[in-house]
């Protein structure tokens, strides 16, 4: 899943449960089930589809970010506490990234690397048709929330 999903996904944990004690834990463990739906995959992570479609994730996600700061909506915080730890599992994959760009042979993958690995064996090129919906949904689901606690 991309990095905005796994944001707005967390965002929504932390809008609905103020606990930070339930909603950090809950928002990391969302992480993991979001990667095991269908989702976008390129096989290729030197192709300038993927590097477009990965600045565009970045891009979307920090503006994100930027919004939920500005706006500051009830619970601001954990909002961007969620969202980030939403989408702190896949920081795990830029050391590997950097050393394919740097035509460096791989190193072996850790325990924790292994299992997200597997469950990220639905990945698909036609995963931005559930990426896109689950963006749209989720999003105006988090907005919807949101206004209510501002209204």
């Amino acid at each position: 899943m991309t990095a905005i999903n796994h944001a707005v996904t967390g965002s929504i944990i932390a809008a609905y449960i103020h606990d930070p004690a339930i909603a950090l834990p809950l928002a990391l463990l969302s992480h993991f089930a979001l990667d095991s739906l269908p989702h976008l995959g390129i096989d290729s992570h030197k192709t300038r589809l993927f590097k477009k479609v990965l600045a565009t994730d970045v891009a979307l996600s920090i503006l994100f970010l930027v919004v939920i700061v500005i706006f500051q909506p009830a619970n601001w915080l954990l909002i961007i506490a969620c969202a980030l730890l939403a989408m702190s599992p896949d920081l795990m994959w830029l050391p590997p990234f950097i050393r394919e760009l740097k035509h460096r042979p791989a190193r072996q993958q850790n325990l924790i690397m292994r299992f997200h690995q597997s469950i990220q064996r639905h990945e698909y090129t036609w995963g931005y048709l559930v990426e896109i919906p689950w963006l749209i949904v989720t999003f105006s689901f988090l907005t919807i929330t949101l206004n209510r606690h501002w209204g």
